[in-house]
């Protein structure tokens, strides 16, 4: 993966962004960063010199330059622009407080692995050492093997802004179901959609809640005609969250689903007599 531009265009943004891909991540520059965010360049440099005074992250593990031909008073000019990697943009997503930062980890993750799941990076690198190419190829099996059969635990605790380990355990969950998936929640919206579009394909989603919008309504109907079955029931009957695969499992939540890992939550998986009780109080 060397030099590769891929676009993002999200319909949030009013322009797509050029993403680079090098050195099996992403890269983007201030002034990216900044549209990406919608907020101004000076804001964005103010924090990314935050992530390094603190000590966050190492400024020369996470910054590259990269030649980039950009216009200047009607003429073309070739720069070394500084650009910063997927660890920088997240970090600066969080201090913004922005959504798209979430949106854009989860579009970027996806992007990284397809191109390694898919040996794009083992045939980029096929004439050089070869192994390069092995170790690679090791990387590939590993990741992919976590995906399909990384075990699920019973119980755990999350604690404030372990958001990427907290979307992980419930996109593992997410894509278990095989049949049928039921969220009780009572604050769902875009952002819990995109975690729910990580099913498999036939699985039909049913959500339940109290606060129904038309704004909800929308964002449902845009998910089924890309995803298909997802389907919105009233519900008030619950304070709790709780997420229930193929009608057997049933894992209790102490956050919503769009809320994972921004602050303090448990998760539980119950016994099999609370998903009965549940599935018989929920389908009267």
């Amino acid at each position: 993966m060397k030099n590769e531009i891929i676009l993002y265009s999200p319909n949030e943004l009013p322009d797509h962004i050029e993403v680079r891909l090098e050195n099996e991540t992403v890269w983007l520059n201030r002034q990216q960063i900044s549209l990406l965010f919608g907020r101004d360049v000076k804001t964005i440099g103010k924090h990314i010199n935050n992530v390094f005074i603190e000590e966050e992250l190492q400024k020369s593990a996470t910054v590259a330059n990269f030649a980039t031909v950009q216009k200047e008073g009607g003429r073309t000019i070739e720069r070394q622009i500084e650009y910063y990697n997927l660890d920088v943009i997240i970090s600066v997503g969080y201090r913004v407080k922005s959504k798209q930062g979430t949106q854009f980890r989860i579009w970027a993750t996806n992007v990284l692995r397809d191109y390694l799941l898919k040996g794009y990076a083992i045939n980029q690198r096929m004439n050089r050492i070869e192994n390069h190419v092995e170790h690679l190829a090791e990387k590939v099996n590993a990741i992919s093997l976590q995906i399909q059969s990384a075990e699920i635990p019973n119980q755990g605790v999350f604690f404030d802004g372990q958001v990427f380990d907290a979307y992980e355990l419930a996109s593992k969950i997410i894509r278990s179901a095989t049949k049928s998936i039921y969220l009780i929640d009572n604050y769902i919206d875009e952002s819990t959609l995109t975690q729910l579009s990580k099913k498999n394909k036939n699985v039909i989603v049913t959500l339940l809640t109290k606060n129904s919008s038309k704004q909800l309504a929308l964002d449902i109907k845009k998910a089924n005609d890309q995803y298909g079955n997802f389907e919105l029931k009233p519900f008030d009957k619950s304070h709790d969250r709780f997420l229930i695969i193929d009608e057997s499992t049933v894992y209790h939540l102490g956050a919503s689903l769009k809320d994972l890992g921004k602050k303090w939550f448990a998760f539980t998986k119950m016994d099999s007599c609370s998903v009965e009780n549940i599935l018989n109080s929920i389908k009267k």
